[in-house]
């Protein structure tokens, strides 16, 4: 009797040789960005929902068509005037007990607004990230993840004009949810500053960095306030090197595209850093890597 094949998803399969799978996820760097404390299985729903729309990505790209309403070339058939994204979420789920994952990832998403500032005008200006979010509950036999954006919203969330282009293996296999959203910081970056060396570097302050990365959240009265890894030693220690570590280990078995120091700015600080150079450093196997074509403007952010 032969034994029989068990299907791995593609994402968690083990490479013994030392080269990098192929498939690459584009995905709009205030989606990378966004203020949110995600758990491991949330990113991999994250990912999930970004891995679904690729194939229109990459149509996009080589039409390119990536300004103006370009982006909705993604979604060609529009329901009441909603574009959808869809996915399995037996795709992404990786345990009995992940309903719950999927419900709160549902909720920050339909919490999340993009803020954008006109400083000609003196104006403010919010807008949701996403109109409505349709999950499978427990037991259901229907296991498909939508999310719907209004065309407005569409356009807006799906702009490729800033962007992050990162291995799916990577981001969804990190041991660390860290390691996940530096990673795709990091692999957006690329274009923002690179010096005479061919090195590219990411700078970025060090309250600007805990709240991407859900350290740091607002109370009540909307004032920030410290939730994780409050004093610097434990964020240096429990964040960054963590994930320095993972992903430096990752390269140099042939399953990362890059790696990265830091630097702590200014030199002889007190206390803490005001911000981090971090240095993106290319693995041996990814060295003519393209740059992602990133202009080295301030990016929008994503609030909670």
């Amino acid at each position: 009797m032969g034994t029989k094949k068990t299907k791995q998803q593609p994402e968690l399969a083990e490479d013994s040789e030392k080269k990098l799978p192929s498939h690459y996820i584009r995905q709009p760097y205030p989606i990378s960005a966004m203020q949110a404390n995600l758990t491991t299985q949330q990113i991999r729903i994250l990912v999930g929902m970004m891995q679904s729309i690729q194939d229109g990505v990459r149509k996009m790209f080589e039409k390119n068509q990536r300004t103006d309403n370009g982006q909705l070339l993604l979604f060609p058939d529009m329901q009441d005037d909603h574009v959808k994204v869809e996915f399995r979420f037996s795709d992404i789920a990786v345990r009995p007990d992940a309903y719950r994952d999927v419900e709160t990832i549902a909720e920050k998403f339909m919490k999340m607004v993009f803020r954008y500032e006109d400083k000609d005008a003196g104006e403010v200006t919010l807008q949701h990230f996403v109109d409505e979010v349709t999950y499978p509950k427990r037991g259901s036999k229907r296991d498909r993840i939508v999310f719907s954006f209004t065309k407005k919203q569409a356009q807006t969330v799906f702009n490729f004009t800033k962007y992050s282009r990162y291995m799916l293996s990577v981001a969804a296999s990190a041991n660390s949810k860290h390691t996940a959203r530096i990673y795709m910081l990091i692999t957006s970056a690329r274009g923002f500053e690179r010096d005479d060396a061919g090195v590219f570097h990411w700078y970025v302050g060090y309250e600007e960095l805990r709240r991407i990365l859900g350290c740091d959240e607002k109370d009540a009265a909307d004032r920030w306030y410290r939730k994780s890894q409050k004093q610097y030693k434990h964020f240096k220690a429990d964040v960054l090197r963590t994930a320095q570590k993972e992903l430096k280990e990752m390269a140099d078995a042939g399953k990362s595209d890059c790696w990265f120091d830091f630097t702590e700015l200014p030199e002889g600080f007190d206390s803490e850093p005001q911000r981090f150079d971090f240095i993106v450093h290319l693995s041996e196997a990814k060295k003519e890597l393209p740059a992602s074509g990133l202009s080295a403007v301030e990016p929008a952010m994503l609030e909670f």
